[in-house]
């Protein structure tokens, strides 16, 4: 009797498990698209925790002026409740799948600014091997130390560190099996652009600014553009 409740408690564990890493539907997620077609790869942009605010707006008109096809996710409203990296990749998947199908493309890149960056970190890393191989660069804004996976009211008002959550960043983009572009502001107050080694495989841009780089769209999208 015990081991049939006992294993009866592990289905059901099982099985509750799976169902809160379904994928999402598309229409219940904060996307933004803009589309180009232009032969370049699509672009999947992951907002600060600031959401769909007047920098992400302005930054991925630039790039769809350059001819880049877009589909942005408001991260302050998707992980407004906490999602795993595995959850996150789940829906990452769905979105890039069905955007490349009916924009007829044939690869992507993965675009994040600060929070975004730091929760983009982790997709090629956990991406299924389909999309995986479709995956042509990393490129990430300001990214910090490390995330939780969720929107936090003391980061957004600046009061935050990005070096107390649980999942470490720079762990991920060592294991990225694509190119990783980090582009920094001058002037920004982090301790992250000076932990990170150059290599073969990780690259890191200064640009002018802290960090919303003087609103220079024209000269983030420039540095974006030689991450691609």
């Amino acid at each position: 009797m015990n081991f049939k409740l006992s294993l009866s408690l592990l289905l059901l564990s099982f099985s509750i498990m799976v169902k809160a890493q379904k994928k999402a539907p598309l229409s219940a997620l904060p996307l933004h698209t803009i589309q180009r077609n232009e032969n370049k790869p699509l672009v999947f942009y992951l907002s600060g925790d600031g959401g769909w605010n007047k920098f992400s707006q302005n930054l991925s008109q630039e790039l769809a002026d350059n001819g880049y096809a877009l589909v942005a996710l408001d991260t302050r409203k998707y992980f407004w409740e906490q999602k795993t990296p595995a959850q996150f990749a789940l829906d990452a998947e769905s979105i890039i799948e069905h955007y490349l199908k009916a924009w007829n493309k044939s690869s992507f890149v993965i675009l994040g600014y600060s929070f975004g960056a730091d929760v983009g970190a982790f997709l090629p890393t956990h991406l299924a091997a389909e999309e995986s191989q479709k995956l042509k660069s990393l490129v990430l804004l300001s990214p910090g130390f490390s995330t939780d996976f969720v929107t936090k009211i003391s980061n957004m008002l600046g009061f935050g560190g990005t070096n107390k959550g649980k999942f470490k960043t720079y762990p991920e983009l060592l294991k990225s099996p694509v190119p990783v572009h980090c582009i920094f502001g001058k002037d920004e107050e982090s301790d992250f652009y000076q932990a990170i080694k150059t290599s073969d495989k990780i690259h890191k841009i200064i640009i002018p600014g802290s960090h919303r780089y003087d609103d220079n769209i024209k000269q983030v999208a420039r540095a974006i553009i030689q991450g691609f």
